[in-house]
C-alpha cells in the first residue's frame, strides 16, 4: 500500500525488491542479445552503465521494456501467490502514478505498457471505426461520424454528441438493412437480429441498457444537444463530448466486424496480382 505522504513509496520485504532488481540486468541483456548496458554519452557516444543509470538515462523504449521485464520477473521470483499479487498491485500502482504525476502517456496494465493519449485513441479507435465504415460503403454513418470527430476537435461538443449518436444509429440501419426506425425499437431489432451473442441469461438486455443506449442517453439528457436546452446555455464539457464519440467508435467497429464474422461472403474481396506471364 502507498502511503497518503509518499505515493511513490514501496514498502514489503525488501529483499523481494532488490532481488528482482538485481536480476534484472541478465534479463535485459538477454532480451535484447546485448552485452552490455550502455547509456548516450554524447553525439554518437555511448559508455557502460549499470542498471540504475540506465534506467534514469537509457533510451526510453528499453526503459519501458526494463518496467515490463521487471514485472515479470516479480511473478517468478515471489513464490507466495498472495504476496505476489500485492507486490504486483503496488508495483503497477506506483508505476502509474510517476506516469501520471509526469503527465507521460503511458500506463501499466497486466503488466504491459501500453499508450493511452489522444493519438492511440485516434489510430485505435476512430480510425478503424473510420477505414471500416469507408470500405463496406456506409457513406452516410461515415459522414456522420467525420463531422463528430471534425466537431470535437474545434470544440463544438453539442455537434460531437449530436453526430457520434448519428452515426452509431445509422451505422445500426445500413447493418440491418432498414431505412427509417425509432432509436428504442431500431436497438431492438439489432437484439432481435442474432448480431450480438447471448453468452449468459440476461447479457442482451445489459447489454442493450447500459451498452448500446449509452451514446443515445448521452444525447438526450444533456441539455442543448438533443432537445431545447431551457432558459440557459448549456455547454456540454469536452470530456462527456470525447466520451460520446469514442464509445460511438468503439461501438462501430465492433458492430461491423461482428457483422462481417456472420456475414463472411460480404467481405471485400482482396485484390490479387495478376500473374506474370513467361516469355520464351
Amino acid at each position: 500500500m502507498f502511503t497518503d505522504t509518499d505515493p511513490y513509496y514501496l514498502p514489503g520485504d525488501f529483499n523481494d525488491w532488490t532481488l528482482t532488481f538485481h536480476a534484472l540486468p541478465e534479463r535485459l541483456l538477454r532480451e535484447h542479445g546485448w552485452r552490455e548496458l550502455k547509456v548516450f554519452k554524447s553525439q554518437g557516444v555511448y559508455e557502460r552503465a549499470g542498471i540504475e543509470e540506465f534506467i534514469l538515462k537509457g533510451p526510453a523504449r528499453y526503459v519501458l521494456d526494463a518496467t515490463e521485464l521487471f514485472h515479470d520477473l516479480l511473478v517468478k521470483h515471489v513464490e507466495n501467490q498472495q504476496r505476489r499479487l500485492n507486490l504486483l498491485a503496488d508495483y503497477q500502482r506506483g508505476l502509474n502514478t510517476i506516469f501520471d504525476d509526469s503527465s507521460l502517456p503511458w500506463r501499466m496494465l497486466e503488466g504491459r505498457i501500453i499508450r493511452v493519449d489522444s493519438q492511440w485513441l485516434e489510430q485505435e479507435i476512430h480510425g478503424k471505426a473510420a477505414e471500416l465504415l469507408s470500405v463496406r460503403g456506409f457513406n452516410g454513418p461515415l459522414d456522420e461520424f467525420q463531422r463528430a470527430r471534425s466537431a470535437l476537435s474545434s470544440g463544438d461538443y453539442k455537434a460531437a454528441i449530436h453526430n457520434a449518436n448519428l452515426a452509431l444509429e445509422s451505422t445500426i440501419k445500413a447493418i440491418l438493412g432498414v431505412d427509417k426506425a425509432k432509436p428504442g425499437s431500431l436497438i431492438r431489432s439489432l437484439i432481435d437480429s442474432k448480431l450480438v451473442p447471448e453468452y449468459h441469461e440476461g447479457f442482451l438486455k445489459a447489454f442493450e441498457e447500459h451498452i448500446l443506449r449509452s451514446v443515445p442517453t448521452i444525447r438526450n439528457v444533456e441539455g442543448g444537444v438533443g432537445h431545447g436546452q431551457g432558459t440557459s446555455v448549456n455547454e456540454p464539457p469536452k470530456s462527456l463530448a470525447e466520451l460520446a464519440v469514442n464509445l460511438a467508435g468503439v461501438l462501430i467497429v465492433y458492430l461491423i466486424r461482428r457483422y462481417l464474422e456472420l456475414n463472411p461472403s460480404d467481405e471485400e474481396p482482396i485484390p490479387t496480382e495478376p500473374e506474370n506471364e513467361l516469355s520464351l
